[in-house]
């Protein structure tokens, strides 16, 4: 109908808005936008039917993780889990990795929030993005250089 060069009417504009066949184009800001906040939602839910990485195993190190953070016990909890299942994919998990101040797994950790960001599946927010904006200004090159193309 739309695509025959006629004018439509009212009543067939109506149907159309109310099919959603109508109304004005999204610009390309908004369909990113409306695209990015579909992904997040997804993600979201996918947390909720999917067991931490690892299965049981997996739930059962990062919640050493998670216990350790703040001890001496850290790096040693932290180094488990990153030999099992590799740099952590949470945030929350992510930030923890980076207290523990082992170089080698907090350049995994970056590697693995930069490819999450490439992959536009990352916002930096609160803690975690301090602790990059510290790592920013470190005197090690390999996280400085990390951390700064994570904040750019």
């Amino acid at each position: 109908m739309a695509g025959d060069d006629r004018k439509l009417t009212y009543s067939e504009r109506d149907r159309l808005r109310r099919e959603g066949g109508g109304g004005r184009p999204k610009s390309g800001r908004a369909r990113a936008d409306e695209e990015k906040r579909s992904h997040a939602a997804l993600q979201v839910a996918d947390a909720l039917f999917t067991d931490e990485r690892g299965g049981a195993e997996g739930e059962a190190l990062a919640t050493a993780v998670r216990d350790a953070h703040g001890s001496a016990a850290l790096p040693d909890a932290c180094r488990a889990y990153f030999d099992a299942l590799g740099a952590p994919t949470t945030a929350e998990l992510a930030s923890i990795f980076l207290d523990s101040g082992e170089k080698e797994m907090s350049v995994a950790v970056l590697d693995e929030l930069l490819r999450q960001k490439e992959a536009e599946n990352l916002e930096l927010v609160g803690g975690l993005k301090r602790q990059i904006r510290l790592l920013s200004e470190d005197f090690d090159d390999d996280l400085a250089s990390r951390a700064e193309d994570l904040l750019a």
